[in-house]
Formats: structure tokens, sequence, C-alpha cells
């Protein structure tokens, strides 16, 4: 393969993808998010440069996706923070 194929390729191993291809339809979806106000300084040590924190804000968040084309029933979580160039 070449280096702008693999850079194409949304999942490995390259032979048995871990998810079909979309388009997905998602239904029925359920979210909690949190957001909360943290220490300046522990974003600082993980955000790199030359990015900026506007607000040390951190968003929790849980999404239920009980019924996904092709994906079935999963549930993710993740913490966002807004960053600035």
């Amino acid at each position: 393969m070449r280096v702008d194929e693999v850079r194409k390729t949304l999942t490995t191993p390259l032979n048995a993808p871990a998810f079909p291809g979309g388009p997905y339809r998602f239904t029925d979806r359920e979210y909690l998010n949190i957001t909360y106000r943290t220490e300046p300084e522990a974003l600082r040590a993980v955000v790199p440069e030359p990015l900026r924190i506007p607000e040390p804000l951190v968003r929790f968040e849980v999404i239920r996706m009980p019924d996904v084309t092709g994906l079935g029933d999963y549930t993710e979580a993740g913490q966002l923070v807004a960053l600035r160039p």
C-alpha cells in the first residue's frame, strides 16, 4: 500500500476492520454532559503549544447509542476542552 492509501483507511487491521464503513444512522441517543471548572495549571500541563486555553472548563460526556446502523448498541465517554490557536 502507498502512504496516501494508508492515510485514507479508517481502522486497522486493514484487511479486517473493527467496524463497517458508513454511512451510519444514529437513533434514540441519550446524553449526559457535565461541565466543570478545573485548575488552569492542570490543563496547561496537557495542552500543547501553541494552543491556548480561553477558560479552564472541561466537559465530560457520556453518550448512549442503543441503535447505530452497522455498529449496534454501544456507549462512549470522553472529556473535551475548548481551545484556541
